[in-house]
């Protein structure tokens, strides 16, 4: 699909039917087979036997990225994977585990981290999370994150990066990538 498909087709479609059927789709731009996405999916799935759902999104799935200030970037060897997974449980957990550092830690924060931390926050009350946000690298959580993130950025989506973000349910996610169509709605039609 070139750029201008790209926008026309955000141009036309609601913002929440394209991200429900990005969110479901059975293959991506990164894996454009399904065999190969559900395969890769499946690999994951495995380590996170909870969740609900989990898909790449991001410019891995529809072939370019939303951000208007990247003048809608095509996918390509420089771009990260972005998995989402949608697991209350594995949200609550790390929720919980960012909460105990920062509870204990929080004086000894300077600025600049208490600000990420209040950042943090308006991202959980959003309803999505990362262990990438706690910032103990020895926190079994974090360790195991990267452990996974690693495993996951194989020869099936040639070595790139790999970032998960856990959602609290459907509805989260569905409104966080919402928001990211509806500004790239915004920007093509004052003329990006």
């Amino acid at each position: 699909m070139e750029v201008k498909d790209f926008k026309s087709t955000i141009s036309q479609f609601e913002p929440e039917v394209l991200t429900r059927e990005c969110l479901y789709r059975d293959y991506v731009h990164a894996l454009p087979e399904a065999v190969r996405y559900a395969e890769y999916i499946n690999a994951i799935s495995s380590d996170y036997v909870n969740s609900d759902h989990i898909a790449i999104m991001g410019s891995g799935n529809w072939g370019y990225s939303l951000n208007p200030e990247k003048s809608f970037r095509p996918f390509c060897e420089k771009s990260d994977i972005d998995v989402v997974i949608i697991c209350p449980e594995t949200f609550h957990e790390v929720w919980e585990e960012l909460r105990d550092y920062h509870r204990s830690k929080y004086y000894m924060l300077n600025r600049y981290q208490r600000l990420a931390l209040k950042r943090n926050g308006e991202n959980v009350y959003s309803g999505f999370i990362t262990p990438k946000w706690i910032p103990n690298k020895a926190s079994p959580t974090r360790f195991q994150y990267d452990i996974n993130t690693n495993n996951y950025s194989n020869e099936s989506v040639g070595y790139r990066q790999v970032n998960m973000m856990f959602f609290k349910n459907q509805t989260e996610a569905i409104d966080y990538y919402v928001r990211g169509f509806r500004l790239a709605k915004r920007a093509i039609r004052d003329g990006l």
